[in-house]
């Protein structure tokens, strides 16, 4: 009988001393798990506790994921965007036709022009024309009514536009145009004189291209035909101009 307690007593013995390591061996595990594992993350541990996956090393770390961030949109060109303000200049070689005093005695020269553009939309703009036109007079042996044959018709103008574009994301946009301005010619005679004549409201339309060398540069061509009238009388001009135009800003 006592020597069944004493051999109960020693298996119990070596059960509670071999227990003791592995539950040592599972703490140490566990306290460097916690040590390595970065803030913000999730430990996944297999079925059968933390004494398993210590023993097996099946620890599988979870990492939190940023949310996705959508790309950023370009911002357009600056000749797309509404509200640009471009500036142009150009010069321009024009002929005088109609049925009034100034076509009898003016015939054709040149001239020259700034513009200004405020894009209201992608493919529209409000434009602004201030030009200046020099015709020379008529060769002809007896124009009627005699004028001096020095005289120089010049023609000041200022005109309100509507421009509409047509593919303007391409680099090479054509264009059309419409709109109504005002007109002041004065006939300049070289003895420092000058006199208005048939000043008044003219309608203009025209077409045109620009062919963009850089994101904010452009050459200007474009093709106009102006009609004015002043005194009851028609006036006829036609010019082609060239140049370029500039789109400031950011």
């Amino acid at each position: 009988m006592n020597r069944r307690w004493v051999g109960f007593t020693a298996a119990w013995v070596g059960i509670a001393a071999l227990h003791a390591p592995l539950q040592a061996a599972s703490e140490m595990r566990s306290a460097d798990l916690a040590r390595w594992t970065p803030l913000g993350s999730v430990v996944a541990l297999p079925r059968g506790g933390a004494l398993n996956a210590a023993a097996e090393g099946e620890v599988t770390l979870l990492r939190r994921q940023p949310a996705p961030v959508p790309p950023r949109r370009p911002a357009p060109l600056r000749r797309l965007r509404k509200g640009t303000i471009s500036l142009g200049a150009q010069v321009s070689y024009g002929f005088v036709r109609g049925s009034s005093e100034l076509n009898d005695h003016f015939d054709h020269g040149l001239g020259y022009a700034f513009r200004f553009r405020y894009m209201l939309s992608q493919s529209s703009a409000l434009g602004f024309s201030f030009e200046n036109h020099r015709y020379g007079s008529r060769v002809e042996p007896n124009p009627q009514p005699l004028l001096p044959s020095d005289s120089t018709l010049v023609m000041t103008t200022v005109s309100a536009e509507g421009v509409f574009f047509f593919h303007r994301e391409r680099e090479l946009t054509p264009y059309l145009l419409a709109g109504l301005g005002y007109a002041s010619p004065n006939v300049e005679y070289d003895a420092k004189e000058s006199r208005r004549v048939n000043e008044g409201p003219y309608a203009v339309v025209g077409a045109g291209v620009e062919r963009f060398v850089r994101a904010r540069i452009s050459l200007d061509v474009s093709l106009r035909g102006y009609a004015q009238v002043g005194n009851s009388e028609l006036s006829m001009f036609s010019q082609v101009s060239a140049g370029i135009h500039l789109y400031p800003g950011d």
